[in-house]
């Protein structure tokens, strides 16, 4: 009886054990490390010229929730380090905005920061529901995008060279919570035989009638935080409007493959599970093997 009782005794203790481990790991460690994700982007739509062209995805830093500056300035220094030629945001600089709006001081960190990511062949950025809640918070975050050097591209496209004529076109989307979709604008410069990559920030908008899926190769969002904690065999334990269907990770849409971040920051409470900060870096190359 005694053996038997110091058995159990000893599974509850390791089992407290393990618990507090991942309590721990989930507080203090995992929103700490960003994971720079690098993926390969195949297509024969991609020009020869613009092969090894490199772009890095990052969203949601919600900068007066638990983001701070010195955790931001790790992160950004990660991203540095890809050597990136392109640089996207994906949307939401701050969050819960009403509640406790940033002041100077914050903007001006912001600032300092965004404007240290290195680009060389330009910084583009959507906005996301968090910085569309209304006029005063949207040119708030579109001032410190502009101080920033970042083009902010709502419902329209641009082309991506590199040293040469030859291009792929880069789509922005405003977002479906609290912003105006507008395809019609932003898909008006783009045809199907040129390598098409689309950013908006809540990833469901590729289920909306107005993404034509034929027209876009890769497309980024966000919004997710990737369900900040994700349980192997489970998913996330909650969801949030504008990321129902698509949460986390990858998946095939017609002929688009879309790419959720969990980006930087998060909200409600400061803790990750199986689900880290995360930077998308994606290198394109010509070939036939559309990804890998």
């Amino acid at each position: 009886m005694i053996k038997r009782l110091i058995k159990i005794v000893s599974i509850l203790i390791i089992l407290c054990l393990i618990g507090a481990t991942i309590f721990f790991y989930s507080i203090y460690i995992s929103v700490e490390n960003v994971k720079l994700h690098y993926e390969s982007i195949v297509s024969t739509k991609i020009p020869k010229e613009l092969n090894n062209l490199s772009i890095a995805f990052f969203s949601d830093i919600k900068y007066n929730s638990f983001m701070n500056k010195e955790r931001l300035s790790n992160m950004l220094n990660e991203m540095n380090q890809a050597d990136a030629d392109i640089v996207i945001f994906g949307g939401d600089m701050f969050d819960s905005f009403a509640s406790k709006a940033p002041n100077e001081a914050a903007k001006q960190e912001l600032i300092g920061l965004l404007k240290e990511i290195k680009a060389p062949l330009g910084k583009f950025a959507v906005l996301g529901d968090q910085d569309l809640i209304n006029e005063e918070i949207k040119n708030m975050v579109s001032d410190i995008l502009y101080q920033s050097d970042f083009e902010i591209i709502t419902n329209t496209s641009v082309r991506l060279r590199k040293q040469s004529n030859a291009s792929i076109t880069l789509i922005g989307l405003d977002s479906q919570i609290n912003g105006t979709i507008d395809s019609t604008t932003a898909f008006s410069k783009i045809n199907d035989e040129d390598f098409n990559l689309l950013v908006t920030h809540c990833p469901d908008t590729l289920k909306s009638t107005q993404v034509n899926t034929n027209y876009i190769d890769l497309a980024l969002a966000g919004h997710s935080l990737g369900g900040q904690i994700y349980l192997p065999l489970f998913g996330p334990i909650k969801t949030i409007e504008g990321a129902v269907t698509y949460i986390h990770g990858s998946y095939t849409i017609g002929n688009t493959q879309l790419y959720v971040s969990n980006g930087l920051g998060t909200i409600d409470t400061d803790m990750r599970l199986f689900c880290p900060p995360e930077i998308l870096v994606f290198r394109l190359e010509h070939g036939t093997t559309q990804t890998k």
